[in-house]
């Protein structure tokens, strides 16, 4: 069997699809290098049907394999070009079934140096050793029976005594590296073996933090139950813990266990005379070598478990923020607040074009607030603004209190204010790509347009920013910081495939994700495009230089191109059906202008059975739902939200009395939810609902609302513990909790730091009104 078709029966087995299928997909994806949105929406009638999550899969199964095949390889050249290399031992690497296995076999050959067990061997001392694994008699004994048969001064072998040191240490080893013991001792661990943590002496002069860890400070857990996707988070702070030597995490185990089972695979005999001698052999065994080894071995598992778990739930989060609903086309003002420095005011028109910017100082020291309405209020009459989106950061809650009382068409109900997330608009601020963009406006001044065009279109923004900083993750400083990369990209790719972007007004950033284009691409894109003006059409794409026909393939169904001169430019439909639809309008004796904007010819088409048959079922279906619906964005269009106004902070809630909110971020633990103040309060997945609920992401995404009542309050570490129970019984006149959280919510608050979003940092104008003579298109 090749490897190739060996690697396609193990994805077929890890993804529990069948191997025809499989195949399909990885020939698209490596043979003929096709990208995973491109197979997933054009390539259905290939795949089945398969959705990105099962390609994307089969990618990474296979992708695994091969890694651990190319392992295998080098680990059997390796050890063949040591001459090494037994029948027995390359039967036993070719049969390894993990990576862990294939290891255990190649430990004892890739010592940089010559271990003692290695040097005795060398000596001549392995029949000793294995008359000392059978016979009764003593080491007395042994001394007399072969005197100094043993003895090379030239290796450094004098005496009996050193001969015998030399054969317990051969034992020692082989007993430490036997690949089938450390096997059984390996599922052993994972079901019996205990993480424990607990403070280390001097935490307190190591990290000036190491109080957010005293719920760890004596905690204990099973590995196997760690394991578990839900208690991720719970080994990563422990590991933050580790890392900040605030907290020491080890490994426990029965050594009782350990040592019986090596007991009885090498000298299950007691009447051995070096019996004593070989039980300490064992224990040296497994302290030295077993116990360390397996130690780092779980330890490295539980990260990665927890960090695909950290991963997947930062990326679930990360596509609701980026698919949640949009303003669209409409001018708005971005107000990034400020207290001594003033709030920073720009203006972008519907297309999100930087118009003007200011800075007003409607809070302490100056309280120029009449001053700062009416800078407002002139703007929003100029410029026909209908929205404005506030930084959440510091003062946020205060500057949306403000314009809503001062604000004359704000307080009239015919301009919106809303409060919007910063998070990551100061690291847009100071990017390449914003300095780009503006490169003589002060980077509050761009956190601020970010802020604005943000709430226009989320998507088109926010991809701007680093993935890891939009605020939707948990410990993404402490995964794996490849495999969050990749991931994080994927999801971005995926929203921006399945949403589609406008050719002729898409930014840079944007079309980067766009299927098969890339950075460099997407820049040539931009040149094109500010030479030529806008695209005509789909195929005027291809005059870019290096937009080759295969790229084009991969990328033109997600491009869009509205009122150019082909009808279907507009549509996701692909350019490879425009001559079968073509063709169909002919004999219908109409034209594709008509069949887009006609319901009765799609009518027509969506009950023509041979068409059906021609094009195959999945892409039928993907034509007819893209003729009824050409612009098909698949997100909805903003609502105005409202917190309640009679709180800014913390000390103004209220126990027992409900809020309404907005989830900004989600674990399996429970949800993040703001509800108007700095603090974000925890919902935890047992209070979600008065029916059971597992995970708390099958039960709400990042951006809806939700209605929480206060049950706790924590105000030494800021922590707000919600229920959204409406059976929930909260004794109002309870004094707030100053202490831990819940007993149910105590491990899982645990994990988690305070929630909130940084302020954007800035050097501010000097005059509140500099600004107001430039406020012009």
């Amino acid at each position: 069997m090749s490897l190739e078709q060996s690697a396609v029966i193990f994805a077929a087995q890890e993804t529990n699809i069948n191997a025809r299928s499989v195949l399909s997909v990885l020939n698209l994806l490596i043979t003929e290098q096709s990208t995973v949105p491109f197979v997933a929406r054009y390539r259905k009638e290939v795949t089945g049907g398969m959705d990105e999550v099962q390609i994307r899969a089969i990618h990474e199964s296979y992708d695994n394999y091969i890694e651990r095949e190319k392992r295998r390889v080098y680990i059997l050249d390796a050890i063949k070009k040591m001459e090494l290399l037994t029948p027995d031992l390359e039967k036993k690497i070719k049969m390894a079934d993990t990576i862990n296995q294939l290891e255990d076999l190649y430990a004892p050959f890739k010592a940089k140096k010559k271990s003692k067990g290695m040097l005795a061997q060398e000596a001549g001392l392995l029949p000793l050793a294995e008359v000392i694994l059978k016979s009764p008699k003593n080491k007395q004994q042994l001394k007399d029976e072969f005197g100094d048969q043993f003895n090379k001064p030239e290796l450094k072998i004098n005496n009996f005594d050193e001969a015998y040191a030399g054969a317990f240490d051969i034992l020692i080893e082989m007993m430490a590296h036997d690949a089938e013991t450390k096997e059984i001792l390996r599922k052993d661990y994972w079901s019996e073996a205990v993480v424990k943590s607990t403070k280390r002496e001097k935490a307190e002069l190591e990290d000036k933090d190491w109080m957010k860890y005293k719920d760890y400070f004596e905690f204990s857990q099973r590995a196997c139950e760690l394991k578990d996707p839900k208690a991720g988070h719970r080994f990563l702070a422990m590991r933050r813990g580790m890392t900040s030597k605030t907290l020491k995490v080890e490994i426990e185990f029965p050594e009782e266990g350990a040592l019986g089972l090596l007991k009885k695979r090498f000298f299950d005999n007691a009447s051995l005379g070096c019996f004593s001698d070989l039980e300490m052999a064992a224990k040296k065994a497994y302290l030295n070598y077993i116990h360390p080894s397996l130690d780092l071995e779980l330890k490295s598992e539980l990260k990665k478990v927890s960090d695909e778990t950290a991963i997947n739930v930062f990326g679930i989060n990360l596509k609701n923020l980026l698919l949640q609903p949009y303003l669209g086309p409409k001018a708005v003002i971005g107000v990034d607040p400020g207290v001594r420095t003033g709030c920073k005011i720009v203006i972008v028109d519907n297309t999100g074009k930087f118009l003007a910017d200011c800075v007003i100082y409607p809070h302490e020291p100056r309280m120029q607030v009449k001053e700062s309405a009416t800078i407002l209020d002139a703007i929003i009459d100029q410029f026909n603004v209908e929205h404005i989106a506030i930084g959440s950061g510091t003062y946020g809650r205060e500057t949306l209190t403000f314009i809503q009382q001062n604000v004359k068409k704000v307080k009239e109900g015919k301009v919106n204010a809303t409060l919007i997330s910063e998070a990551g608009a100061s690291v847009y601020s100071a990017s390449d790509i914003a300095r780009e963009e503006f490169p003589d406006k002060d980077p509050t001044v761009r956190g601020s347009i970010s802020i604005a065009r943000r709430f226009q279109d989320p998507l088109a923004e926010l991809v701007k920013i680093d993935p890891k900083s939009i605020g939707v993750g948990q410990y993404q400083h402490d995964v794996n910081q490849a495999r969050l990369k990749k991931s994080l990209e994927g999801v971005v790719e995926s929203c921006v495939n399945f949403v589609g972007v406008d050719l002729n007004t898409a930014s840079a950033p944007l079309l980067a994700y766009v299927s098969g284009i890339g950075p460099t691409l997407a820049q040539n894109v931009i040149k094109y495009r500010e030479v030529n003006g806008g695209f005509k059409n789909r195929k005027e794409i291809l005059k870019v230089p290096r937009f080759s026909a295969k790229i084009y393939e991969q990328a033109a169904g997600f491009l869009r191109i509205y009122n150019g001169e082909e009808p279907l430019d507009g549509t996701f439909i692909h350019p490879e059906r425009y001559e079968v639809l073509s063709n169909w309008a002919r004999k219908n004796a109409t034209q594709l202008k008509e069949l887009i904007s006609n319901k009765d010819l799609i009518m027509k088409l969506e009950k023509d059975s041979d068409f059906k048959t021609e094009v195959g079922e999945f892409t039928f279906n993907d034509i007819v739902k893209s003729l009824k619906a050409p612009s098909q964005d698949p997100r909805t269009e903003f609502k105005s939200f409202e917190y309640r106004k009679d709180i800014s902070k913390i000390r103004d809630l209220k126990i027992g009395e409900w809020y309404p909110g907005l989830v900004t971020n989600i674990t399996q633990f429970g949800a993040f939810v703001d509800i108007g103040i700095k603090e974000n309060g925890l919902l935890h997945v047992s209070q979600i609902s008065d029916t059971f609920v597992e995970n708390a992401m099958t039960a709400l995404k990042v951006g809806q609302e939700v209605k929480v009542q206060v049950l706790e309050i924590d105000y030494d570490r800021g922590r707000i513990s919600l229920t959204a129970k409406k059976g929930e019984q909260v004794n109002r006149s309870s004094a707030p909790s100053s202490g831990a959280s819940r007993n149910n919510q105590t491990a899982s608050s645990a994990a988690v730091s305070k929630h909130m979003s940084a302020p954007v940092e800035a050097k501010l104008k000097n005059n509140a009104f500099a600004g107001l003579k430039n406020l012009k298109v």
